[in-house]
């Protein structure tokens, strides 16, 4: 039994919302080298690294893919904690298009998306791995909001 339950998902949802918030704001103002990004990134790893750490004294079990997003996101704590840039803005998802094209057409939005990390950068290498398979050079928020779902659901379960 986790006693502070409610508090930390209250502290996680309040970590991701800002984070959503600064990131909104720094897209709409064209401010891409804003160091509010770093910061709140880094608290709103915090709490996921401490929701994690909670799960993980009470047992809990996870299915395959949820244990990709919980090592990957272990790996993003700990990088971060190492100063390695996570994220990076784009004015649009790098690809390119491909045939034959499908209508609707849509183009991706500006987004702060995460970056591919060496493997080395941490001790951890198999968190990097994981960390690259699942997160890299997808959107920040989308794949903060998957952790936050599977964390608060383990949380209820308890």
């Amino acid at each position: 039994m986790i006693a502070d339950k409610n508090q930390i998902i209250y502290s996680l949802e309040k970590s991701v919302n800002e984070l959503e918030q600064v990131i909104q704001n720094s897209i709409k103002s064209n401010n891409q080298n804003c160091k509010d990004i770093y910061t709140s990134l880094g608290t709103t790893l915090l709490w996921i690294g401490s929701c994690l750490d909670r799960l993980k004294s009470v047992g809990t079990k996870y299915s395959e893919d949820e244990l990709k997003y919980e090592q990957a996101f272990r790996g993003a704590y700990n990088a971060q904690k190492h100063s390695i840039a996570l994220v990076s803005f784009q004015n649009y998802k790098k690809g390119g298009i491909s045939f034959p094209i499908h209508f609707p057409l849509v183009i991706p939005a500006p987004n702060y998306y995460f970056n591919r990390l060496d493997e080395k950068v941490i001790k951890f290498t198999e968190q990097i791995k994981t960390y690259n398979e699942i997160l890299s050079n997808k959107p920040v928020i989308l794949e903060i909001k998957k952790i936050q779902q599977i964390i608060i659901t383990k949380f209820n379960n308890l």
